[in-house]
C-alpha cells in the first residue's frame, strides 16, 4: 500500500485523485433544443464505484494522494485569496479562479471525510506558501506581495467583463499600499499562473496515465483547470503537438468541435467590431484543434456534415453570446467522455489535458472557469 502511494506521489502537485465523487455529464449550458453542438456523455461508464457496485468516495490506496492533493489545492486557493486590487478583466478572472480553487478544496475535503480519512484543519485563508513545498513536493510559491514582475497579457485577447462580488483579498496586502494596485494584482496573478504550470508538466501528465480508471477522469479535469488557469494568466504550458487520443476516441470529439467551428464562423460573420474580434480569436484555435483531432481520428473520423441548424435568429448580440456559450460549454463535457479508457495511454492523457485546458480558456468569456471542467460536482 505504501509503495503504491509513493509511486503516485508525483501526482500530488495536481491537487487531484478524487476517486469517484464526480461524473462526466451533459453540459447544462447547452440548450436542450440546440442543434449546433453535441454535449458530453451522462457518465463515464454508468457505474457508481470502481467496480460498479457500491459508491466509494475513495480507494484506501489513494488516501495519501488525496491528502497531498488537498494541500496543493489549499495552497492555490490561499495564494489566490491574498491577491487584492485586480480590476477589469483580471478582476473577473480572479473571482472565477478563486471560486474554482475553493471548489476543489471543498470536494477533496468531502471525499476524504466520506472515506473516513481525517482532514487536516487548515483554514483556506491561511498563508500556505511553505507547506506546499513540504507536503506536495512543489517549489515554494514565489508570488510575494513585494514582487512587481511584469504581468503577461496573452490571455486578454478574449477577455470578458463581470460584476462578481469582491472580497478576495486579505487586509494588509501590499497591493493596498501601492500607487497602482491593479498592476501589482495583475503581476501576482501572473505568478499564480506560472505556479499552475507545475501541474501540467510532461512528467506529471505521463504519471497521470498510470492511475486507475476510477480516478483518471477526475485527475484530467483538474489538470485541465490548472492548464487553463496558466494560459488565462499569461503563462505558456509549452504543449507538445498532440499525439492522442486517436481513432474512435478522437472521432467522438468532432461531434462538438465541428459544430463549434461552424457556429463561430456564423457568429463572426454576423457581428462587427470588438464583438467580431472576440469570435474570430476563438475561431482560430478551434479550427486548429479540429484539424488535429481529425488527423488523430484517421479513418474513424466521420464525414463532415454540410451544415448545421442554428437554434435562433442571432440578430441580437445577446443571442449570439448565448450561442457562443452553448458551443464552448459542450467542449469540456465531450472531451471528458472517453477518458476512463486512457489508462496506460500517456499520449491520450497529455492530448486530453491540452484540449481541455484550451477549451476552458477559449470559453471563459461566456462560461466561468470551474474546479472540474466537463464534470458535474454533487451539491454544486
Amino acid at each position: 500500500m505504501a509503495a503504491a502511494i509513493s509511486r503516485r506521489s508525483v501526482l500530488a502537485v495536481l491537487g487531484v485523485g478524487l476517486g469517484t465523487v464526480l461524473a462526466a455529464c451533459d453540459s447544462s449550458e447547452t440548450p436542450p433544443d440546440a442543434q449546433t453542438a453535441t454535449p458530453g456523455p451522462n457518465g463515464v461508464d454508468g457505474t457508481d464505484g470502481p467496480t460498479g457496485s457500491e459508491p466509494t468516495p475513495s480507494r484506501a490506496a489513494d488516501s495519501g494522494v488525496l491528502l497531498l492533493a488537498l494541500a496543493r489545492a489549499q495552497h492555490l486557493a490561499a495564494t489566490c485569496r491574498t491577491i487584492t486590487g485586480a480590476d477589469g478583466w483580471h478582476r473577473t478572472v480572479h473571482q472565477q479562479l478563486q471560486a474554482s480553487f475553493d471548489e476543489q478544496v471543498r470536494v477533496l475535503a468531502d471525499v476524504l471525510r466520506a472515506g473516513g480519512v481525517p482532514v487536516p484543519d487548515l483554514s483556506p485563508t491561511a498563508e500556505t506558501g511553505t507547506d506546499s513545498a513540504t507536503t506536495t513536493g512543489s517549489p515554494p510559491d514565489t508570488g510575494s506581495p513585494s514582487e512587481t514582475g511584469s504581468p503577461s497579457d496573452s490571455g486578454d485577447g478574449v477577455g470578458s467583463t463581470g460584476d462578481g462580488a469582491t472580497g478576495t483579498g486579505a487586509p494588509g496586502d501590499a497591493a493596498e499600499t501601492t500607487a497602482d494596485p491593479g498592476a501589482l494584482a495583475a503581476a501576482r496573478l501572473g505568478d499564480l499562473g506560472r505556479d499552475c504550470l507545475q501541474d501540467v508538466t510532461a512528467e506529471v501528465l505521463t504519471a497521470l496515465s498510470e492511475v486507475s480508471a476510477a480516478n483518471l477522469p477526475m485527475l484530467l479535469a483538474v489538470a485541465g483547470q490548472r492548464g487553463a488557469t496558466a494560459q488565462l494568466l499569461g503563462a505558456d504550458p509549452a504543449w507538445e503537438p498532440p499525439a492522442g487520443p486517436t481513432g474512435a476516441g478522437a472521432a467522438g470529439l468532432l461531434d462538438a468541435y465541428r459544430p463549434a467551428v461552424y457556429g463561430f464562423e456564423v457568429l463572426a460573420a454576423r457581428s462587427r467590431g470588438d464583438e467580431r474580434t472576440a469570435y474570430e480569436q476563438v475561431l482560430s484555435p478551434l479550427r486548429q484543434a479540429t484539424r488535429q483531432i481529425t488527423q488523430l481520428a484517421g479513418e474513424a473520423a466521420p464525414p463532415a456534415p454540410l451544415g448545421y441548424g442554428l437554434p435562433e435568429s442571432l440578430e441580437s448580440e445577446a443571442s449570439r453570446a448565448r450561442l457562443a456559450g452553448s458551443l464552448t460549454a459542450a467542449l469540456p463535457a465531450t472531451i471528458m467522455g472517453p477518458t476512463k479508457g486512457f489508462v496506460d495511454d500517456p499520449a491520450s492523457v497529455a492530448g486530453t489535458v491540452q484540449l481541455l485546458a484550451d477549451a476552458v480558456r477559449v470559453g471563459q468569456p461566456w462560461n466561468p472557469v470551474t474546479g472540474f471542467p466537463g464534470m458535474q460536482v454533487p451539491g454544486a
